[in-house]
């Protein structure tokens, strides 16, 4: 996948995962805003319109927009450090408001069930987030997001 499509595809599973449970916390705006400013991968990203297209679109799709977004991990065939990258800045987005709901971990493993890297190697990788990593519910055996989104 192009640099430029990485960075839309990215920036949109950062607010997929801050908008899943409903509820859009500043703490969660305010971690888009810094990994765009300060992380390497969205080095000159303009990320005020595509958050409130995102958003937008999240709100009136709910459920099936994030299906969307799930099948496009899977039609994207990204590279594993790609892969790497987009499990790195959901578990940073979940973790923003330091409340983990139940669609955020639904989300972050149904988005891990679509890429190549196995779990163990993301243990490796973030060793500090594996008590999210691992999918104690199956959520990732699952072929849809289900729950419903209500803003």
């Amino acid at each position: 996948m192009k640099n430029s499509e990485f960075k839309d595809f990215l920036f949109k599973s950062a607010v997929i995962a801050m908008a899943c449970d409903g509820n859009i916390a500043e703490e969660e705006i305010n971690e888009i805003k810094s990994i765009v400013a300060n992380e390497i991968y969205f080095m000159g990203y303009e990320f005020e319109e595509p958050l409130q297209k995102n958003i937008e679109a999240i709100k009136s799709n709910g459920k099936n927009a994030v299906n969307q977004f799930l099948q496009e991990i899977t039609n994207n065939e990204l590279n594993e450090h790609q892969e790497l990258l987009l499990i790195e800045v959901l578990l940073k987005i979940i973790q923003a408001d330091e409340k983990i709901e139940e669609n955020e971990l639904r989300f972050l493993h149904l988005a891990k069930s679509k890429i190549r890297i196995d779990e163990q190697t993301l243990i490796v990788k973030f060793p500090h987030h594996i008590d999210y990593l691992i999918d104690f519910n199956n959520y990732g055996q699952h072929e849809e997001f289900t729950n419903e989104i209500n803003f």
